[in-house]
């Protein structure tokens, strides 16, 4: 799989708040850039699917992984892109959290192989904000 994203932040609030903030599935609306709605199977743990309506379609991706309180990877597939998404959380010492995103993409056939410069553009255009923006509900919603 290639590098997409790859992006962080630090923020004001210990690592369990923000892991609080990251699977509430519902609430990830609110971080997640184009996303309608979003729910979850059941527990944050691999092999849940996490459904998703965006861009008008139903969506979903599955749990690959997850270390609970500090990283879990959604993998998507649509056609021939497979896309693994990883948040990760970190201690920053005095209260604070490193999260990061990265996001990786592989592709297979000839159309998604050609179109795949196009595809990680999109991505980096529409999810590359959304540590940011969980920052800011963090941070926001907390104080």
């Amino acid at each position: 799989m290639g590098r997409t994203i790859s992006v962080g932040e630090t923020i004001n609030r210990p690592p369990e708040e923000v892991w609080a903030v990251l699977t509430d599935w519902p609430g990830a609306v609110r971080w997640m850039n184009g996303i309608e709605s979003m729910s979850i199977d059941g527990e944050t743990v691999e092999g849940a699917r996490v459904q998703f309506f965006t861009r008008g379609q139903d969506r979903e991706s599955v749990i690959a992984r997850c270390d609970p309180g500090r990283s879990v990877t959604l993998r998507s597939r649509q056609g021939g892109v497979t896309a693994d998404y990883t948040y990760s959380v970190e201690p920053a010492g005095d209260g604070r959290s490193r999260v990061s995103l990265e996001a990786e993409c592989q592709f297979s056939g000839l159309q998604y192989l050609l179109l795949g410069p196009l595809i990680r553009f999109a991505i980096r255009r529409t999810d590359g904000g959304q540590i940011a923006a969980l920052k800011r509900v963090v941070e926001g919603e907390l104080r």
